[in-house]
C-alpha cells in the first residue's frame, strides 16, 4: 500500500449577495492536467469551452475553482503547482463572470490534505485524476438580457452632463418642469428593492414635500451602479433574477407613496439603469432614485 497526498486549493470568486432563486442552478466540471503542467492541452481547452457553451445564455452568480496535484513533489512545490492550474481556468471564467451583473469579486484560499492508501495497481489512475482542477457554478438562465444592444445606444457625454445640470432639491425654488430632485439618504438592500430603516427620514420628507406642492406630477426615476454597460442596461433585482433593479427600487417608491395616500394619477415610475452614471462621485452614490418633475398644474 502507498500513501498519496492530495492537494486542494479552492478559489472562491463571489459575484453576489443572492437571495434564494427559484431559477438558481448549480453545476460540477472537471478539467485535467497533464503530470507537472498547469496549462490545458488542446483537447481539455476545447472540452472546456464547449462545456460553457452547452450552458447557454446565463448569469453567473458564483465561481468556485478546487485544484489538485497528484503525490509526487514537495506540499510546497504542488501548493503552487495547484493555484497555477486554478488561475489558468479562473482566466478563462474571468471573461465570463465579468460580463454579469453588478460584481463584487471576493476570493479565499482553503488548504486541505487529504491522506489516501492505494495499491500500486490504484495509484496511476488515481494520479491521473488528481491532476484536475474542479469548477463549481452557481447561476441562472438569463431570458432577459439583451447582450446584443448596440454600445452606441447608451446617453452621449453631453446628454449626460446635461440632465445633471436639472438636478435640484426641494428648497431650490422655483421648481419647474424638467427639474430633477435627487433623493438622497434612500437605502436599499444590496441587489433588491427593499427599503432600510434607515431611509424613514428621507420617505418622510418625501410624503411632505409632495402633499405640500399637491400641483407636481412626477415620475420616480431608479438608478444602479457598478455595471458593464457595454453588456448591461441594468442590475438583476436578486429576488426576481430579471435585470430591472432599476426599476424594481423606482416602482418600490411608488407603492410608498400611494400606500401614503399620493394619488397614482400623479406619478409614473421607470429604471434608467446605468444610463446617467452621476459624475464626480463614489460609485454607492449612484445607487440612487430620482423625482422628475413632468408637470405643474
Amino acid at each position: 500500500m502507498k500513501q498519496i497526498f492530495t492537494f486542494l486549493f479552492l478559489f472562491g470568486l463571489t459575484i453576489s449577495h443572492s437571495q434564494e432563486l427559484t431559477q438558481v442552478k448549480t453545476d460540477k466540471y472537471s478539467v485535467y492536467f497533464d503530470f507537472d503542467k498547469h496549462k490545458l492541452t488542446d483537447e481539455e481547452d476545447q472540452r472546456l469551452n464547449d462545456y460553457i457553451k452547452s450552458l447557454g445564455n446565463i448569469v453567473i452568480l458564483s465561481i468556485g475553482l478546487e485544484g489538485f496535484c497528484d503525490d509526487r513533489g514537495s506540499i510546497e512545490y504542488n501548493r503552487a503547482l495547484s493555484q497555477r492550474r486554478a488561475k489558468t481556468v479562473s482566466d478563462i471564467l474571468q471573461e465570463i463572470a465579468s460580463k454579469q451583473k453588478n460584481v463584487e469579486g471576493r476570493g479565499k484560499i482553503d488548504l486541505r490534505i487529504t491522506e489516501l492508501q492505494l495499491s500500486e495497481d490504484e495509484l496511476d489512475a488515481t494520479r491521473q485524476l488528481n491532476r484536475r482542477v474542479d469548477i463549481y457554478l452557481e447561476y441562472f438562465h438569463n431570458d432577459f438580457i439583451d447582450l446584443s444592444k448596440p454600445k452606441d445606444s447608451l446617453p452621449t457625454k453631453v446628454q449626460v452632463e446635461n440632465r445633471q445640470l436639472r438636478l435640484k432639491t426641494f428648497e431650490d425654488r422655483p421648481l419647474k418642469v424638467g427639474d430633477i430632485i435627487k433623493l438622497k439618504d434612500l437605502y436599499f438592500e444590496g441587489g433588491r428593492a427593499v427599503l432600510l430603516r434607515k431611509s424613514e427620514k428621507q420617505l418622510e420628507k418625501l410624503l411632505n414635500e409632495l402633499r405640500n406642492n399637491p400641483n407636481f406630477k412626477f415620475q420616480i426615476q431608479g438608478h444602479v451602479c457598478c455595471i458593464d454597460t457595454q453588456y448591461f442596461r441594468d442590475a438583476v433585482d436578486e429576488d426576481t433574477g430579471i435585470s430591472n433593479l432599476s426599476e424594481s427600487r423606482a416602482k418600490a417608491i411608488f407603492a410608498y407613496l400611494k400606500a401614503n395616500g399620493i394619488p397614482e394619477e400623479r406619478m409614473s415610475y421607470k429604471g434608467f439603469g446605468r444610463d446617467y452614471p452621476l459624475e464626480n462621485e463614489k460609485e454607492r452614490n449612484n445607487k440612487r432614485v430620482e423625482i422628475s418633475i413632468t408637470s405643474i398644474d
